[in-house]
């Protein structure tokens, strides 16, 4: 069994399991939130600028605003930062409720709830070592990312769509309210545990001088660097899959975009697999294994959607699954491209997951504890502002050679700038260098 008595004991602690409880409800609104807005800006506009123009009001705060932000996650203790956070977000909910109908506000209000964000999300994933112990870290993040994806399921799936048929999204905006106050008495619950840096010293630093220390950090440690550097370019690898999702579902498996389900479903199961598993994998190979172990997965799944009709003939020529594929093509009426591209996802959603955790667990460790809200908001920062460039260029690709050589090209490169920064000459430090101590810069 992957999850162990001693990982499901984490629940125990009440201090943390608010957090846990916090979180879910958190994230069932902030999906619900976001799922809404987009519903109602298609429904007002009709218009894939004006979309785009919503996207880029959730985009833009976290390259500008992150980095300094985790300073200030750093500074604050984290139950105040968590508490006004979830009422900010409350506040934000309730005044989309009210002004909906002006797309001007629905603009700005988006924009506000992401700036809160940029404090929020890194002074939650800090929290984490100050309420568990150390050997506890890999299955408390299992725990924070299964709250993540609960939260997304019923917030995208259920709540919002739900709210949306029977009556508005301003019942949706004010359910999320609901729920932001609801978070908001949950963690204000936790007993201390969790404070700020605190320190004299901390306090009186330059904020620039605290921003900049997030990368001195990540330079000083070539752990916590290279768990960075591969979960921001996943994420980036990711983003630029789900662009090109909807059409290479239409130009390769030959069905309609709304029937990402194909891919999106199996993905989904191997991320559950991959929640249950990264605890056990965590303590057999260890934490850093477990992050090139994910991050290696992930790229050959990706390259593998690439290829999907050779490894279909690939699998039929060389493998005994032949005959359970014919058998799905001909009795449930899939074809096998699709078959294969669904036993691909199941590694995909699995990889990225044990990737996630794992980095994270990395970053837990390795980097003191008042400086993780910097760490954590400059690897925010990095896979907002790296996913840009892939987005734009994924959609140009695409358009120009189709998807499959776009997305190729793209899992190449990313092989090609991930080698050369892992054998970067300046980060050659041996495992175990003292990192600097949290002040100003010199």
């Amino acid at each position: 069994m992957a999850i162990q008595p001693a990982d499901v004991g984490l629940l125990k602690n009440h201090r943390f399991r608010r957090l846990l409880e916090s979180r879910l409800l958190g994230q069932v609104a902030q999906n619900a939130l976001v799922y809404s807005l987009l519903i109602l800006v298609v429904e007002e506009t009709g218009s894939s600028v004006q979309i785009a123009i919503l996207l880029c009001a959730f985009t833009l705060p976290g390259i500008i605003l992150a980095v300094p932000a985790g300073a200030v996650a750093d500074i604050l203790p984290k139950q105040l930062t968590l508490t006004t956070g979830y009422l900010l977000r409350a506040a934000i909910a309730a005044a989309l409720a009210r002004y909906h109908g002006d797309l001007a506000f629905v603009y700005l209000l988006a924009a506000a709830s992401a700036a809160v964000g940029q404090v929020f999300s890194p002074a939650e994933a800090a929290a984490v070592p100050a309420l568990v112990r150390r050997d506890q870290l890999t299955a408390a993040n299992s725990w924070m990312l299964l709250a993540l994806v609960l939260g997304q399921v019923l917030g995208l799936v259920v709540l919002a769509p739900l709210l949306l048929k029977i009556l508005d999204p301003q019942a949706v905006f004010a359910a999320c309210a609901v729920l932001f106050l609801g978070a908001t008495g949950v963690i204000g619950w936790v007993a201390g545990g969790f404070s700020g840096s605190g320190s004299p010293r901390s306090a009186s630093s330059g904020f620039l001088d605290f921003a900049r220390e997030g990368f001195r950090i990540l330079g000083a440690n070539r752990d916590a660097y290279l768990a960075t550097v591969y979960l921001t370019t996943a994420i980036a690898l990711s983003r630029a899959l789900v662009v090109l999702l909807p059409n290479y579902t239409e130009d390769v498996l030959n069905i309609k975009a709304e029937d990402t389900v194909f891919v999106a479903a199996p993905a989904a199961i191997g991320a559950g697999a991959g929640l249950l598993f990264a605890p056990l994998l965590a303590r057999i190979i260890g934490s850093r294994r477990s992050v090139v172990l994910g991050f290696v997965m992930f790229l050959l799944s990706v390259i593998a959607l690439c290829v999907v009709v050779y490894a279909r003939d690939f699998l039929h020529d060389h493998t005994h699954l032949e005959p359970g594929i014919n058998f799905v093509e001909t009795e449930v009426g899939v074809s096998s491209v699709i078959t294969v591209t669904m036993l691909l996802a199941i590694p995909l959603g699995f990889a990225f997951t044990l990737l996630s955790i794992a980095a994270r667990v990395v970053m837990n460790e390795e980097v003191p504890p008042e400086a993780q809200g910097r760490v954590f908001a400059v690897q925010m920062a990095l896979g907002d502002l790296c996913s840009l460039p892939p987005l734009l260029a994924a959609g140009i690709a695409a358009d120009a050679v189709g998807e499959r050589p776009a997305l190729l090209v793209a899992a190449i490169t990313t092989v090609v700038i991930v080698t050369l920064l892992t054998f970067s000459r300046r980060l050659e430090q041996p495992r175990g260098t003292p990192l600097p101590v949290p002040g100003p810069a010199p």
